[in-house]
């Protein structure tokens, strides 16, 4: 059961005491299903180091890691990294990207208290599903003019992770690729991410995703879309090649490699089963697992001799990916699409409709809204029953 929290509002937190106030959190405090999640009075972050920022969220997305994280998703890995920076495991703050105000920060930081900006949140420290989100200054930047504050709040996660396939692929994000032909699989929002960018940089970008994609993946720079409902896309996707790279951001695996007779340099999924195998089997047996895994991949791909290279990305957060991409949205040749926008205190809708899979854009919530009367109402009313009960 969600708490209403009827006294939070969006602008609870006066600067004067920072330090002291509350702001809403959507958090869990153990894992498991979306119901754990809650509605909490949390203390706003204090700032932790001299290139700290506080921000004032004024939007953030969702993305397919939040609600898995909510499961225990990657506990193991991420315990460590939690453990290495001084961060506690719970109560655990989903939301990886966000846009908003800087309100205080770092004797060190560059960005200043007023400055609008996006960031993200690596997948250990607390996130952005919250009034405000303390971050390292490396991870935020000023936020582009030409997106809106709810396009910036879901750019940059799926943007960072998209940069991060193109380098393990070979590629360098901003520079020219002019003659490389590269096959992109599935067009979610790393998959919109990683065409802005190939096609910017003059690849040849052949994608493969549904029928009602089509028109999305032509106005962002496809040389030729292939239906993957169609009877003849596994022999399309190999006459098509050779191509210099294949990207799968489709959820495929690096099984896929080897699964058909297509010709590639090298193939960069997004789904690695590291995470799964150290949750399952601790971090040593985990990464065992995992290399052997990658191992077998990389053989089956290169039974042909030609010895393809299959490799996992990651998202990995950098400065100058950050500001690329800024650079590149200021011109006109990144955006973001968005599905829908939920109200902040709608987070549980949101986190279902993610759940759902398949959305067509950006699901986010807007810590900007003014939660309606009607909703304050019916909160207040079940915080008189609860107490009524206890």
């Amino acid at each position: 059961m969600i708490s209403p929290l009827t006294s939070v509002t969006p602008a609870l937190v006066p600067g004067a005491a920072m330090g002291a106030a509350r702001m809403a959190a959507w958090r869990v405090h153990a894992y498991g299903a979306r119901a754990e999640l809650r509605l909490d009075r949390a203390r706003v972050p204090a700032l932790r180091d001299p290139r700290d920022v506080l921000v004032r969220v004024r939007a953030a997305s969702l993305n397919p890691l939040d609600v898995a994280m909510i499961g225990g998703y990657g506990a193991r890995v991420l315990n460590v990294l939690r453990a290495a920076s001084g961060a506690d495991e719970f109560p655990l703050v989903a939301g990886r990207d966000f846009s908003g105000e800087v309100v205080r920060a770092g004797a060190a930081a560059r960005l200043r208290p007023g400055a609008a900006v996006w960031g993200v949140v690596p997948p250990h420290r607390a996130g952005a599903h919250a009034q405000y989100v303390l971050v390292d200054e490396r991870w935020a930047g000023p936020a582009p003019r030409a997106l809106s504050a709810l396009q910036a709040g879901g750019a940059l996660y799926a943007a960072l992770t998209a940069c991060a396939a193109l380098r393990a692929a070979g590629l360098r994000p901003g520079a020219p690729a002019r003659g490389e032909r590269v096959l992109l699989l599935g067009l979610g929002g790393v998959g919109q991410a990683a065409l802005q960018l190939l096609a910017r940089a003059g690849a040849e970008v052949v994608a493969g995703c549904s029928a009602e994609l089509r028109p999305r993946a032509e106005a962002l720079g496809a040389a030729l879309v292939l239906d993957r409902a169609a009877a003849d896309y596994a022999r399309a996707l190999e006459e098509c090649g050779p191509y210099g790279a294949i990207l799968d951001c489709a959820g495929l695996g690096g099984a896929e490699a080897g699964a058909r007779r297509w010709r590639f340099g090298r193939y960069v999924t997004l789904s690695s089963p590291l995470l799964r195998h150290t949750d399952a089997g601790g971090m040593a047996l985990g990464a065992l697992r995992a290399g052997a895994e990658l191992a077998a991949q990389c053989a089956a791909a290169g039974r042909d001799g030609c010895a393809p290279r299959v490799r996992w990305a990651f998202f990995a957060p950098r400065e100058s990916d950050i500001e690329t991409l800024r650079r590149l949205a200021e011109r006109g040749q990144f955006t973001v699409a968005v599905e829908r926008v939920f109200g902040w205190w709608e987070a549980e809708r949101a986190y279902e409709r993610m759940a759902q899979g398949h959305a067509r854009g950006k699901l986010l919530l807007d810590f900007t809204a003014r939660r309606p009367a009607a909703v304050d109402a019916t909160a207040a009313a079940h915080d008189a029953t609860v107490a009524a009960r206890v």
